[in-house]
């Protein structure tokens, strides 16, 4: 029970920054650290939800 509600935490978490990057990205001068970090940031929650096999 607690495995998934952390899973579907990570989860949401990682959807809001991958929306953050999109905007970013289509910004008319998009910021290249920003993008860089959010990207890393993204990653990283990625290698996070791989750790939940069962959920």
């Amino acid at each position: 029970m607690l495995r998934k509600a952390l899973f579907n935490i990570i989860r949401q978490e990682q959807r809001e920054i991958e929306d953050k990057l999109e905007r970013e990205e289509q910004q008319q001068s998009p910021d290249v650290r920003r993008i860089v970090g959010l990207r890393q940031e993204a990653t990283s929650l990625r290698r996070e939800l791989e750790h939940f096999h069962d959920v």
